[in-house]
């Protein structure tokens, strides 16, 4: 964990789906909270094939990742974003599809019936 923070500026913000989180106490929080959470196991990422494009002080990365939501399969895209300054990550973004990976992973009526009735809506007149 101590040499993961070490690339972050003690001032830095993550822009994650599940919120933001400004600095290294709440980075920390963060990523142990997205390694131990236990219902969400991720099993590996996947290079799209592009790698890592960088502009001045700016990295983009897009991936798939692949993870079991209790017994089901998750595939989803996903990029990482990250700004530097002096040499440390100043305010990375991630950014990924929460809802969809919800859809793949809803097990039992309930669940889906929830899930469905918020996906429903955004996507009529697509199908």
């Amino acid at each position: 964990m101590e040499r993961a923070l070490s690339f972050f500026a003690d001032d830095a913000v993550w822009h994650a789906p599940e919120g933001e989180f400004k600095g290294k106490d709440e980075i920390r929080r963060y990523i142990t909270w997205l390694t131990s959470t236990g219902r969400v196991q991720i099993q590996k990422f996947e290079d799209t094939g592009i790698g890592v494009v960088v502009k001045d002080d700016q990295a983009v990365y897009e991936y798939i990742w692949e993870a079991t939501l209790e017994g089901m399969r998750i595939r989803e895209p996903g990029v990482y974003i990250y700004e530097f300054s002096d040499g440390k990550c100043v305010y990375p973004r991630s950014i990924y599809n929460r809802i969809s990976g919800a859809k793949q992973g809803a097990t039992g009526f309930i669940a889906k019936r929830v899930v469905n009735s918020v996906l429903d809506p955004l996507e009529e007149g697509l199908r």
